[in-house]
């Protein structure tokens, strides 16, 4: 597949660009620095920000489907490149004919057991409240759109490239879940562009 990945510098991004290299994948990677990805067999680059309309539809030009890693700045001032940067990724892909694409968000936009969102449960830290507004803004632009989307929500990310035996749970954490490694949820985000299991849904991941 000929892949559009934004956020390909962080955590996650850098760790989707490897695998899908690695799968024999072509990626387009937007990139406000470009030398923060080393040059690669299969890898073009597009320098500017999410947010930017002109650089993310370069971004997606001559791609098939769409991964975003995005980042916001710390948790508790994010500013607004998650739910901004989404919006003009769902109107660049509605341009360009463009239909599939995975995405990063936090657990707290998750179904909480007992009713409600976990992010709007009294127990959830405040200190993430900001950081989860952003992600909010995130499923809300997807899922106002026409796109086929699925949005992995994670608890803490952690380094490492993750043993594969992850689980998944649609709309809600799987029971206990605390952690999950940037490997693996770079796994995900690359079986789900390409198969396609769950089609407008958030998915909680855990180890």
């Amino acid at each position: 597949m000929r892949l559009a990945v934004f956020g390909g510098t962080g955590r996650v991004g850098s760790r989707v660009i490897a695998s899908a290299l690695a799968a024999g994948h072509a990626v387009h990677a937007l990139a406000r620095d470009p030398a923060r990805l080393p040059p690669r067999p299969g890898l073009s680059c597009v320098t500017g920000d999410a947010t930017d309309p002109v650089a993310v539809r370069a971004t997606l030009e001559g791609t098939e489907a769409v991964i975003s890693a995005l980042g916001g700045g710390p948790v508790e001032r994010p500013g607004t490149v998650l739910s901004d940067g989404m919006r003009q990724i769902v109107a660049a892909m509605a341009h360009a004919g463009l239909f599939r694409v995975a995405a990063v968000a936090g657990s707290g936009i998750l179904d909480h057991p007992v009713g409600g969102l976990r992010g709007e449960a009294p127990d959830f830290p405040a200190v993430y409240r900001a950081i989860n507004a952003e992600h909010l803004g995130t499923w809300r632009a997807l899922r106002q759109s026409d796109l086929a989307w699925t949005l992995a929500c994670c608890p803490d990310l952690v380094d490492g490239e993750g043993g594969g035996r992850y689980r998944v749970t649609a709309d809600q954490l799987p029971e206990g879940a605390t952690r999950i490694a940037v490997g693996d949820v770079a796994a995900f985000l690359l079986t789900q562009v390409e198969y396609m299991t769950f089609l407008r849904r958030r998915v909680g991941l855990g180890d």
